[in-house]
């Protein structure tokens, strides 16, 4: 997605924006960046004692985790790939003050490349560690480097005895994306040890407390996190305060087996993040009860997902399956909110369930009926083989017969524009509900319509579609008041 960039100035330093998310704040930014640079570097350096270190950083365009993994003088060499040259510009302009000119390193090496790209010309059993500062995906495209192949990669071009650190989420607002990413690097044979830390600018802007991965080939043990060596003048870091960092409340920490893999070719990440509220409802957070991941080790306990619940064909196969549910099984049936889920940023997981529970309210203001005479008053611009379908299923409510009763293969297609139309409500509302007009009395005798006919018609048969999905997902969702 095109990347918006906004810098505030404030009294004490700035704060930098993508796309409307904080980046770093420069009053606490140095809590992020230790963190995520500082255990990983100093991890490593006891793992290999007498060796130059070379270390690759995948995104961190803004040059301030470069600028602390300078701070070890056994760190001889660092690639930094980030995608975005305005980034970069701004790390050798205006961030400088802060990164401390860290781009212009001699040890740094700057490459304006896609991180997957870049990684996948690399040599094996290269780097000593990786840090990954990765901006928060607003698209299921982004997600792409947080995916378990390209996990698998950088395991690949890591010494085997290496460490990276990677950049999650939210673990308190994001809980099953957090824990779907911890699951997805298990998957790709690391050892993992979350953390979580408060960063107040983060929680100024709503973002809960932010996680984090320190993961390596070879089993990280607490003996490891205790003794390692920070550098002098630290802002922030202490080794107590590491130490706590690893510590989970149960109740969040308890989630990470319900989750899945994430895949390039089964990506759940983006749903996760897009759906976190209603995981996160499910939480007891009131226990004093907690998980030391200092204190266990894992393998991976979750699974690969069938198919991507962002998209219309997996999302249409399971609604098509279960139209076929028999009666008895239909108590067992995965939770409709995950196969509706949110499309838009701005389209909170309530919404949906809130369109799910008001269905009956919706179609008793729909005359079922004359939508479809409407339909089929068009029916010369459909295929032959769906006006045929509809004209039967315009029969069958004028006949008041059950669509349980009507052919397979009318079902499958109703399912199908049922489904197609629910999911592009979910992504542009305003096109598929016939908005898009202006009204000058608010009376429905005096609107006029912006578009040309044919662009009303289309949206009016999306209504019509949409009301006729409707009525099917009502006998799905209440076929026991239909029997009646």
């Amino acid at each position: 997605m095109p990347n918006s960039l906004f810098i505030e100035q404030h009294d004490d330093g700035i704060a930098f924006y993508i796309n409307g998310d904080l980046q770093f704040d420069t009053a606490d930014e140095a809590i992020y960046h230790e963190y995520l640079v500082i255990p990983a570097i100093a991890l490593a350096i006891k793992r290999f004692p007498h060796t130059d270190l070379r270390v690759l950083v995948c995104g961190g365009g803004d040059g301030l985790a470069a600028r602390d993994i300078l701070r070890f003088p056994q760190v001889s060499e660092i690639d930094l790939v980030d995608y975005n040259p305005e980034v970069l510009e701004l790390a050798n302009t205006v961030f400088k003050p802060y990164n401390l000119g860290s781009l212009e390193s001699e040890k740094v090496t700057v490459y304006t490349q896609d991180a997957f790209g870049f990684v996948s010309q690399q040599p094996n059993d290269y780097y000593h560690v990786i840090i990954c500062d990765f901006t928060y995906p607003h698209a299921a495209e982004d997600t792409n480097i947080y995916s378990r192949e390209w996990f698998q990669k950088l395991n690949r071009v890591l010494i085997p005895n290496g460490v990276i650190c990677t950049n999650g989420v939210s673990p308190q607002n994001r809980t099953t994306g957090f824990w779907c990413l911890y699951q997805t690097l298990l998957a790709a044979d690391f050892t993992v040890k979350p953390l979580q830390l408060a960063i107040p600018s983060f929680s100024h802007h709503g973002y809960g407390n932010w996680g984090f991965f320190l993961a390596s080939p070879q089993v990280i043990t607490r003996y490891e996190i205790e003794i390692l060596n920070f550098p002098e003048e630290l802002h922030f870091l202490t080794p107590s305060q590491l130490l706590s960092a690893f510590i989970f409340e149960s109740a969040i920490a308890n989630s990470r087996h319900g989750v899945m893999i994430h895949t390039l070719e089964s990506p759940q990440l983006f749903y996760y993040l897009l759906n976190a509220s209603s995981n996160l409802d499910n939480l007891d957070l009131e226990s004093d009860a907690s998980v030391d991941f200092l204190d266990i080790e894992e393998i991976g306990t979750a699974e690969i997902g069938e198919g991507d619940f962002l998209d219309l064909a997996s999302v249409a196969k399971f609604w098509i399956e279960n139209i076929y549910a028999l009666p008895e099984t239909q108590d067992k049936l995965a939770d409709m909110n995950r196969y509706l889920p949110v499309r838009h940023r701005y389209h909170s997981q309530n919404m949906t369930s809130a369109w799910l529970a008001h269905l009956k309210e919706l179609l008793a203001e729909i005359d079922i009926k004359q939508l479809l005479q409407s339909l089929l008053a068009r029916a010369q611009d459909l295929p032959p083989q769906i006006a045929q379908d509809l004209k039967k299923l315009a029969d069958k409510f004028s006949n008041n017969q059950a669509l349980a009763n009507l052919h397979p293969q009318t079902v499958e297609l109703i399912a199908m524009l049922s489904v197609t139309l629910l999911m592009a409500n979910l992504v542009a509302p305003d096109s598929v509900f016939a908005k898009g007009f202006s009204s000058s009395s608010g009376s429905s005798s005096s609107t006029s319509y912006s578009g040309d006919g044919d662009t009303f018609m289309n949206k009016f048969i999306g209504m019509c579609l949409t009301g006729v999905g409707g009525v099917w997902l009502y006998n799905i969702f209440f076929p026991q008041q239909r029997d009646e």
